[in-house]
């Protein structure tokens, strides 16, 4: 008798304790592994969440870089007329996006009128009536999005960009190259410098990427690449100062060293001047003008990326959808080889090398003060993007 009592109890235990189960509420979280407030949210704000609603609420995580999830989380921002983005949360029919711009304030709200139902309906995506709430990260994705856009362009016309490209028509006047084979030079070197550029911003993407599982060193990052950039905005001002007193440019700090211009020199020369001052075939000044552009990128690299690694990094901060982040990526490198693209079709139409140092000359307070607004607003962005 006393068998059967303790076998009937744990059997009602046990189907108790299921039903219970069965009638908690799920709250679906979806995150991205590379989403800096994802990773914030999961480390700050979930566990007080769960502390708080212990055994009445299941909180179910979904990886978007699942394709199933990614496509749910898409179905969902569509039905809700948002843009897909991580963090989100899904509490019954109310979909919350951005953290912690939404999720924070209301999401204990919304879980709490759901606790407080009698039934759980079941989810239908997309019958949701109410307009959806205005988030704060819609302003930042078009902020990222222009930022993109305007920093590829600056660092285009960054006077070490400039310079270089200044010599470089300079040495195909002084070697008579005719139109076609500038055409071809010009063509090879601006896809050499873009592929070059696109390498280096994925490698780095990827190394953040890595480093973003960390959550403590990811934040010290931001930070500290915040500080460098603050830090090139006030050089910057300085060159800017330093140059309307003296008119000379040699005395700017942010600038190309001398022993990395001569280099590029020597490459430029090396590779484009043929023997005995014969010019190279079509295929020869292709292929040469490809080894240039890759060369010459990678020494560059070191005064333009003073604008490239900061907007990678605020692409990697703000957009956690990597197909996304590729895209801006693509972009910010298609904007700076613009101004090469232009200069190369100048140069075609009969502008020479003198024209463009006046250009540059008469324009570098101006194109300073706009980098210096460049690292000004990158370093904020960084900060509190």
């Amino acid at each position: 008798m006393f068998k059967k009592f303790i076998f009937g109890f744990l059997f009602l235990s046990l189907f108790s304790g299921f039903a219970v189960a069965q009638e908690k509420l799920e709250v679906k979280l979806f995150y991205s592994p590379y989403c800096f407030h994802c990773l914030k949210l999961k480390t700050e704000y979930l566990p007080k969440l769960k502390e708080k609603y212990q055994d009445k609420v299941i909180f179910t995580q979904l990886d978007i870089t699942n394709y199933e999830n990614s496509f749910l989380l898409d179905k969902l921002a569509r039905a809700n007329g948002e843009e897909a983005s991580v963090p989100a949360m899904l509490v019954e029919d109310t979909f919350l996006i951005g953290y912690p711009s939404t999720i924070k304030p209301t999401a204990e709200q919304v879980i709490d009128t759901a606790l407080m139902q009698a039934k759980f309906e079941a989810f239908k995506a997309g019958t949701l009536e109410e307009e959806p709430v205005a988030d704060v990260q819609d302003t930042f994705a078009a902020i990222t999005l222009s930022a993109i856009v305007f920093n590829g362009l600056i660092d285009g016309i960054n006077p070490c960009a400039f310079a270089v490209i200044v010599f470089f028509i300079s040495f195909l006047s002084a070697y008579g190259y005719r139109k076609r084979e500038v055409f071809y030079i010009g063509s090879a070197y601006c896809f050499a410098v873009f592929l070059t550029y696109i390498l280096l911003g994925f490698g780095f993407f990827k190394a953040l990427y890595a480093l973003n599982s960390f959550v403590v060193l990811i934040k010290v990052f931001y930070y500290l690449t915040a500080g460098i950039c603050f830090s090139f905005f006030a050089l910057s001002i300085r060159d800017i100062i330093v140059y309307k007193k003296t008119g000379n440019a040699g005395e700017m700090l942010l600038q190309l060293p001398k022993s990395f211009k001569h280099r590029i020199n020597k490459i430029v020369g090396f590779f484009l001047r043929g023997k005995d001052g014969e010019h190279k075939s079509a295929f020869g000044l292709i292929l040469a003008s490809l080894v240039v552009g890759f060369l010459v990128s990678l020494i560059e690299a070191i005064c333009t990326g003073q604008v490239y690694v900061p907007t990678i990094v605020l692409i990697l901060k703000q957009e956690a959808f990597r197909v996304k982040a590729w895209a801006y990526l693509l972009l910010y490198n298609l904007m700076f080889i613009m101004p090469l693209v232009l200069i190369f079709m100048l140069s075609l139409m009969g502008y020479s090398s003198d024209k463009f140092s006046g250009f540059l000359k008469k324009n570098l307070v101006g194109v300073k003060v706009l980098l210096a607004i460049v690292f000004l607003a990158l370093g904020l962005m960084l900060l509190f993007g």
